[in-house]
């Protein structure tokens, strides 16, 4: 996997693909525990098998120590189970050498954090553990305090005025002489003395006396108070000023956010990813794992990184600009590095991207198949959702062949579903271009071109002259009495609710249901091999 400049790394595919397995090897080797004192469980080992070696290697650029006086530059940091040698925890320097002995400051260059997709703010934002949000901002701030001894010493005096403060309240004086008094006589027997005194801050870290608190116009809220998406917000806008706060430097920020879409309405998914596409262009590493298409944007294609599973194995597919035209122009298409990502940009809708996430697709010109299609296959026998199928509408016969391309280029199985209406491709440029995509030789594509019926090939269906006319023609006469009453009974009068309606309420002991069986087998078979 490559991580690019300028835009955040996308990771995006079903579940249990390895998405998490990812996170979790960034935050291994880049993360705030020791990489070295790692000892893993059985289900970290592929299929449980503990003979097996885990490695995860984490390529870097800019990174290095001085070393007698020159710079050494770092390559890569490697953790490897079972060590090979003494040590699991290893860099790789100029020349591929490897030492087990890796410095903080190598690993401080290139910082790690991981907002999980468990975001429990309240938990987040205290010092519950040195591992929470909170913990990890402050012992940085705290570094960077203590750096300055003079800055320390006024803080001293400051936290001594407010400590005298709160000595002002009576209750407090007392309880704190008591406990003392209390304190020497326990152990007056013992060989030490025990001073108790309450302290305004904490000298391992000014910073703890700091809390984070919401407010809702004048007033302090607890964290309890805000609803989960509202939390989630402010998980996330913590994990950005972090970023913006220690992104500068030598240091190489990654920021890693866990389903950045969780308990957010579509309107707040749509924000909350041109915010994180801005933090990544200012400079911050930023990963994400995803399941909405809200954080997919063509124009980073480089960083969009679809996880497949195949026969119990992970596989990432992540192109360049370049790449992608290579692929497409081996699919017919007539494209270049500098023009395809504007190209895919352009026609990309929330609907389309949502493929992605599918395990198989089949591409159809409009709304009326998008809806009606689904219904139809699943009275023939098909859940398209239970089997992760996606239907989706391309706006038009003209934009089939580009996105069979972009799918099977990810290696997407993909159907295409289209009709010979003449309308809107009078000289068949758009259809040809289309077969050719899906590498179907010239001399067999007459027939297929001038269908008027219901024909279902292993790569595509046709529907003859338009959806319409086909399904008349396969179920009649109860289609178009179906068409009437969806209009005379219930209003219906858009072509795309009408074959919707139509689809579900069609006789199920006609024989044009043998069109739709045909369909289903030919998606029940559609595959593409990983390996």
């Amino acid at each position: 996997m490559r991580f690019p400049e300028g835009v955040p790394v996308v990771l995006l595919g079903e579940n249990n693909v390895g998405k998490s397995n990812v996170v979790r090897a960034l935050d291994l080797v880049l993360g705030e525990r020791w990489p070295g004192s790692w000892d893993p469980e059985d289900h970290d080992f592929h299929d449980r098998n503990r003979d097996l070696t885990i490695e995860i290697v984490a390529s870097l650029e800019g990174v290095g120590r001085e070393k007698y006086g020159s710079w050494e530059s770092v390559t890569s940091l490697i953790l490897r189970y079972p060590p090979q040698t003494d040590r699991s925890f290893l860099m790789e320097v100029d020349g591929g050498s490897e030492t087990g002995f890796v410095p903080n400051e190598v690993r401080d260059q290139c910082p790690c954090i991981v907002v999980g997709a468990d975001r429990r703010l309240s938990y987040e934002l205290s010092y519950a553990s040195k591992y929470t949000l909170l913990s990890k901002v402050m012992r940085r701030f705290h570094a960077s305090l203590v750096a300055d001894p003079a800055r320390v010493a006024a803080l001293k005096v400051g936290f001594k005025d407010v400590k005298d403060l709160f000595e002002q309240v009576p209750e407090f004086s007392t309880f704190q002489t008591q406990l003392q008094e209390q304190s020497d006589e326990l152990v007056a027997n013992l060989d030490y003395r025990l001073d108790i005194d309450f302290s305004a801050y904490d000298p391992s870290n000014y910073f703890h006396a700091l809390q984070v608190a919401p407010r809702q116009g004048n007033d302090i809220r607890t964290f309890d108070e805000l609803g989960t998406g509202q939390g989630q917000m402010l998980a996330l806008a913590f994990a950005y000023a972090y970023a913006k706060a220690f992104k500068g430097g030598d240091e190489g920020l990654i920021l890693v956010i866990e389903e950045p879409e969780a308990h957010l309405h579509p309107l707040a998914q749509h924000w909350v990813a041109k915010r994180i596409r801005a933090v990544a262009n200012e400079g911050v590493q930023v990963i994400v794992t995803t399941h909405s298409p809200s954080f997919l944007d063509i124009m980073g294609l480089e960083g969009m990184v679809l996880l497949k599973k195949d026969d119990n194995v992970s596989y990432a597919t992540q192109f360049t600009a370049s790449q992608l035209a290579a692929k497409c122009s081996a699919m017919k298409a007539k494209t270049t590095p500098t023009s395809i990502l504007p190209f895919y940009s352009a026609a990309a809708t929330e609907t389309i991207l949502a493929g992605f996430f599918a395990r198989k697709i089949v591409l159809v010109e409009g709304p009326t198949e998008s809806l009606a299609l689904p219904v139809l296959l699943r009275r023939g026998g098909l859940e398209v959702e239970r089997e992760g199928i996606a239907v989706i509408s391309c706006d038009g016969v003209g934009n089939l062949a580009k996105w069979f391309r972009m799918f099977t280029s990810y290696e997407i199985p993909t159907y295409v579903v289209f009709d010979n209406d003449s309308r809107e491709d009078a000289d068949a440029s758009r259809r040809n271009d289309l077969l050719a995509a899906l590498a179907i030789p010239e001399v067999d594509r007459g027939p297929l071109l001038s269908t008027t019926n219901w024909e279902t090939g292993d790569t595509c269906t046709v529907f003859g002259v338009n959806y319409e006319k086909t399904m008349r023609n396969a179920f009649t006469p109860n289609y178009e009495i179906l068409e009437k009453e969806a209009a005379d009974r219930h209003g219906l009068t858009t072509k795309p609710l009408v074959a919707r309606y139509v689809a579900d309420n069609l006789p199920q002991e006609h024989v044009g249901w043998k069109h739709v069986e045909a369909l289903r087998t030919r998606l029940a078979a559609l595959y593409v091999s990983l390996n």
